[in-house]
């Protein structure tokens, strides 16, 4: 199985996620994509879904705790992009973006 390793570095087997959560604390967790077609636009959905999940959602009334998760999708979303350019994997950045 293919796994990204976002703000760490991709491997073709194991990775670990590492992402600042709405604590502000860096933490690790796997995102896998080896079942997703990439050159398709529901799979690189699917896989910036996969990505955005690893930020905890945190209570809508904690305004600081919301920016900080849209933050750690940010950074994730990034991370996982930079990481899938490096690997030379073909994907559609926009629609990854977009999702």
């Amino acid at each position: 199985m293919t796994k990204l390793a976002i703000n760490a570095v991709l491997a073709a087997s194991l990775s670990l996620l590492a992402v600042a959560p709405a604590a502000a604390e860096e933490f690790a967790t796997q995102v896998t994509y080896g079942d997703l077609d990439l050159a398709s636009p529901a799979g690189v959905k699917v896989l910036a879904q996969r990505v955005e999940a690893a930020c905890a959602r945190p209570d809508i009334r904690d305004l600081s705790a919301v920016s900080a998760w849209q933050q750690c999708k940010a950074s994730a979303r990034d991370s996982a992009m930079e990481q899938l350019n490096s690997k030379g994997v073909a994907f559609d950045s926009a629609a990854f973006i977009a999702s």
